[in-house]
């Protein structure tokens, strides 16, 4: 399978895209992002068609899935602190596609799409410290990080990244 451009539009997450995410398996390090694998498949699903997360594919000009995101508490980390008001914004590219210099065209597409359809004042972005790929990516579109924290009981340092709308890029 291979990306034919890098035109991506978004579309509420069917079924079908939740059942392929839960397929995916990231190399190390970034196996940190695998999802589980157990007997719990439906109970993810559902979670993934729940309307609360605003759950979306990110396809290409063929249609194919290339990724997700979720706008809402779905990109939150429990241990953070997201007492300030902001947009929530979680991301994941399929495995075969990460590292290939996609990812600004795949997450300018997220970003255009929250800035056109939610009309937020402030994003959010919560990143695990080791992922320095998407943390520079971020930064390349305006956010900085606004607070750290180590989630428990796995102690795995998080960055929460902030970046208000009316900041120029």
């Amino acid at each position: 399978m291979s990306v034919t451009d890098d035109n991506y539009r978004l579309k509420p997450l069917e079924e079908r895209h939740a059942w392929d995410i839960l397929s995916w398996r990231y190399p190390s390090p970034y196996d940190f992002y695998n999802p589980p694998v157990d007997d719990h498949q439906e109970h993810y699903v559902k979670q993934f068609m729940n309307p609360e997360f605003n759950f979306h594919a990110v396809l290409d000009a063929c249609g194919t899935m290339v990724g997700f995101c979720s706008f809402g508490t779905d990109g939150q980390v429990p241990g953070g602190d997201y007492s300030d008001e902001a947009l929530d914004i979680g991301v994941g590219m399929r495995p075969e596609f990460t590292g290939q210099g996609k990812g600004a065209a795949f997450f300018g597409a997220v970003l255009s799409h929250a800035l056109g359809t939610l009309g937020p004042e402030r994003l959010r972005l919560t990143v695990a410290k080791f992922n320095q790929r998407a943390l520079k990516l971020y930064a390349n579109f305006g956010f900085e990080v606004n607070d750290e924290f180590v989630e428990q009981p796995y102690a795995v340092p998080y960055s929460i990244l902030v970046r208000r709308v009316a900041d120029p890029l």
